[in-house]
């Protein structure tokens, strides 16, 4: 291939596709491409050893200009992108722009050039239409900028559901505590056989409404990306007894033994979420109860050799699953074969849900299983326990027994509750017990009380007027603070609200209550509580 002769080179720099401007050092424009020229509707024969400063006098002191004469006397390199040059060469895409001064958006490089052999050396300036880039950025831009709107929208939205749903929570759920605690007082008196069939009906319907709103904002939850799970703690050997007596009657029906046990070393609260795990443990029962015939059901729960994990089984004597479908049990509406749904029903999603929230927890499931002998799920997640065993004896207060009212300790409780229906069914349920009740109808109230008398335990709503519950309980802990109280001698507080959404309730215990109770309240509930307290 021949070499590339001056005329060549020539050429190729006039037909750049860029800009191109070529300075020497007393700023005379000694080269300028086609580029240029047409961009600028200026002519080479007006431009070739005229002074850059005669032909383009406005770009003096402009960031441009002094990176020339940076490139001139100090051989610096300038690179100047269109938000840092604000003042560009007046080039522009056609006439009409020209008219109404909308120059193109300007890329420059800033090239000092030095010949080999001479003293004397230039400044080459290289000039990028970025136009096109600068209309695709402003539009990305403002599709982001919208996208962000519509994202904060979105989120008001959402945000705006939970809130109409946590009302609607707290309005349903105030009534409801007044329905379910009547239904427990009249439970309490003399009734004929026909008005005990009533009750419970009526006992019935108010748990399934509780469910629904449960329900309703378990979904709200869902659908917003928010369902995480609850780190409360609980009775495990409450949460299996309660679990395993749902099934009590259909098993005897099938007459099926069905059977739980709890390991000794287990403590007697642990930490989790009882409400998922509840529902794991009643899928898992639930399957074992419909491919079990005869024989028996039993669960077990112990813990791992490591003590940080709680291992749970289910095991039953049914029909087994095929080795070759144990690895795809756990796939959504994977069923054992297609006669399986047509005998026993089901989607063949159970199982699915049931491994989604135990890994949820942090943990993992697995099968044993033999054909005609029967299957054994098993599955472990994390273990925290608070409260231990000692003798044998419960001590989670869930599991405390209720002395007769009058061997109840004696006791003086403040009552912080704006509604009249709830502080009558509190009043109700302690109607027999040895218990003193001072009502305050706002949190204002409930801390002047605490400051003028002596309780032993408080209860407390968290949604009151004039002062919340949330911000009576702070002040309470002030001033136990402020007078130096240990935190063996500081009052319980418990609260009693219809908010149950997960942030209430931590913002509730980091305001500083003990105990939390979620309207409606029962009657075994809130005396066993109160006797764990006092009896402590």
């Amino acid at each position: 291939m021949n070499s590339l002769s001056e005329k060549h080179l020539l050429t190729i720099v006039k037909k750049s596709g860029i800009g191109i401007l070529i300075l020497d050092k007393n700023l005379n424009i000694v080269l300028v491409n086609s580029w240029f020229l047409k961009s600028s509707n200026l002519k080479e024969v007006d431009l070739l050893h005229s002074s850059f400063l005669e032909i383009f006098p406005e770009l003096i002191n402009t960031r441009t200009f002094k990176s020339i004469e940076l490139c001139l006397q100090y051989s610096q390199y300038s690179i100047l992108t269109h938000t840092l040059n604000p003042f560009p060469f007046p080039l522009y895409d056609n006439e009409k722009r020209r008219e109404a001064e909308e120059r193109i958006y300007q890329y420059l490089h800033i090239i000092p050039i030095s010949i080999e052999d001479e003293t004397d050396h230039f400044c080459m300036i290289q000039i990028s239409d970025v136009s096109q880039q600068v209309v695709r950025e402003k539009l990305l831009r403002e599709q982001m900028t919208l996208a962000n709107q519509r994202e904060v929208e979105a989120q008001k939205a959402s945000q705006a559901k939970t809130d109409f749903l946590a009302s609607m929570s707290h309005e349903i759920r105030t009534p409801l505590n007044a329905i379910l605690g009547m239904t427990d007082t009249l439970n309490e008196t003399e009734l004929t056989e026909e008005q005990q069939e009533y009750l419970t009906v009526l006992r019935n319907s108010g748990k399934a409404l509780f469910n629904i709103i449960n329900d309703i904002l378990d979904l709200s939850r869902i659908e917003s990306g928010k369902f995480e799970m609850e780190h409360i703690h609980f009775s495990i050997r409450n949460l299996l007894n309660e679990t395993v007596s749902l099934f009590f009657m259909k098993a005897k029906a099938k007459g099926i033994l069905i059977e739980f046990h709890v390991g000794d070393d287990i403590s007697e609260s642990i930490a989790g979420d009882s409400t998922r795990l509840q529902q794991v443990l009643i899928n898992l029962l639930g399957n074992a109860m419909k491919f079990t015939e005869k024989g028996k059901i039993f669960v077990n729960a112990s813990l791992c050799e490591n003590k940080k994990n709680l291992k749970i089984s289910v095991e039953d004597s049914g029909i087994g699953i095929p080795s070759e479908k144990l690895a795809s049990i756990f796939e959504s509406f994977t069923q054992v074969d297609s006669s399986t749904t047509r005998k026993y029903g089901g989607t063949g999603l159970g199982l699915t849900i049931t491994k989604k929230l135990i890994q949820l927890m942090g943990g993992d499931i697995s099968v044993v299983s033999e054909v005609g002998v029967g299957s054994k799920f098993i599955f472990e997640i994390p273990y925290e326990g608070f409260i231990k065993r000692i003798s044998g004896i419960h001590q989670h207060w869930l599991n405390l027994e209720l002395p007769e009212p009058e061997n109840f300790p004696n006791c003086k409780v403040l009552l912080a509750e704006d509604s009249e229906e709830n502080i009558f069914i509190i009043k109700t349920f302690f109607r027999k017990y040895p218990i003193d009740i001072v009502t305050a109808y706002n949190g204002k109230q409930a801390l002047e009380n605490f400051k003028s008398q002596k309780f032993d335990i408080i209860l407390m709503d968290m949604q009151m007027p004039e002062m919340d519950g949330m911000e009576a309980t702070r002040e309470i802990r002030k001033i136990e603070l402020a007078n130096q109280t240990s935190d063996s001698n500081s009052i319980p507080i418990i609260a009693i609200s219809a908010n149950v959404q997960k942030e209430d309730i931590s913002k509730s215990f980091l305001a500083g209550i003990t105990s939390y109770l979620s309207k409606p309240v029962r009657k075994q509930e809130i005396l066993k509580l109160m006797y764990f307290y006092l009896a402590m």
